[in-house]
């Protein structure tokens, strides 16, 4: 692979894996070879001679030295333990797996054989984000709010898995302390699972986290304000904004307003997954970042399951 572009295969074309491959075809660092999808007609839909099509992922063994794996949760442990024990690299679509035991092995796997394993946490490429995680030092409580209109696309999982968990990778890589006490609540209203939820998160030395999650809002929404001593951050994801107030020496407040041209926080993880891969970066989502995000989500979800 230092002589050549990496060869790279996309795993189911869904409404997000059609997303990575339009990122893929446009990457000059990469050759797309290969796509697959279990529905025939979704591989119909590329027009194009010179990508490998097929219904297994089995097949592109060989024609690949890395995949992104856009599928439903529920096959992202036994896709993925294939690709790495073939010692092929996998961008792996959040949630990472369907248990904690499945994210931990996937893990063990990735490092026997000195594989890339990423976790597609997207937010964590939000300019806004990159631009705090600079900036802030020992955050006291972190208030959230992701709100998003109702999409049938994303009801395998409960609305922990499916937008919860974004801000759980975030707030972990803002909060390095050991967690102590997590209180829940949630309901079911439009599917099976929990669409609304409410978390707080007690860490050691008083740190707070209060996260809410909801998926049946009237608006999309997705905010983060982070307060400590003598200064206050908010982070506007939709609108890549970043707003700090500090109080000065003589108690006057100054405010600074950070305005990022819109971006493609896809584009930027897959830029930094294939980076990754040549050696180039590190990666900012790794296997080891998504499980402990995950264990923090299934214990929210066992815990919503008992109310």
């Amino acid at each position: 692979m230092v002589n050549s572009k990496i060869r790279v295969g996309v795993i189911g074309l869904g409404y997000l894996g059609k997303f990575h491959f339009e990122k893929y075809r446009l990457n000059k660092s990469v050759n797309l070879t290969s796509i697959v999808d279990i529905d025939k007609k979704n591989l119909d839909l590329i027009d194009s001679t010179d990508i490998y099509k097929t219904t297994s992922f089995k097949d592109i063994i060989g024609k690949v030295d890395a995949v992104s794996i856009v599928t439903p949760t529920i096959t992202h442990f036994s896709i993925a333990k294939y690709f790495l024990e073939n010692k092929v690299h996998v961008l792996l679509e959040k949630p990472m797996t369907e248990s904690v035991s499945e994210a931990k092995k996937l893990n063990v796997i990735a490092k026997k054989n000195r594989c890339i394993l990423q976790i597609g946490h997207l937010e964590q490429f939000n300019p806004a984000i990159r631009k705090l995680k600079c900036q802030l030092k020992a955050p006291e409580f972190i208030e959230v709010h992701r709100l998003c209109e109702f999409n049938p696309r994303a009801i395998d999982v409960d609305v922990v898995l499916d937008l919860m968990i974004h801000d759980i990778d975030i707030v972990l890589s803002l909060i390095e302390k050991d967690i102590k006490k997590i209180s829940v609540s949630g309901k079911k209203v439009i599917t099976n699972l929990i669409d609304i939820a409410n978390v707080r998160i007690e860490f050691e030395d008083n740190v707070v986290a209060n996260l809410t999650a909801s998926r049946i809002s009237t608006k999309n929404e997705r905010k983060m304000r982070i307060f400590l001593k003598n200064a206050y951050y908010s982070v506007d994801f939709m609108r890549n904004e970043l707003k700090r107030l500090i109080k000065n020496k003589n108690n006057s407040f100054k405010t600074t307003s950070f305005q990022f041209k819109k971006s493609d926080s896809l584009n930027e993880e897959i830029k930094n997954f294939i980076n990754t891969c040549y050696g180039r970066e590190k990666s900012m989502t790794s296997g080891e970042c998504g499980l402990k995000a995950l264990i923090v989500a299934k214990k929210i979800t066992r815990n919503l399951s008992k109310k």
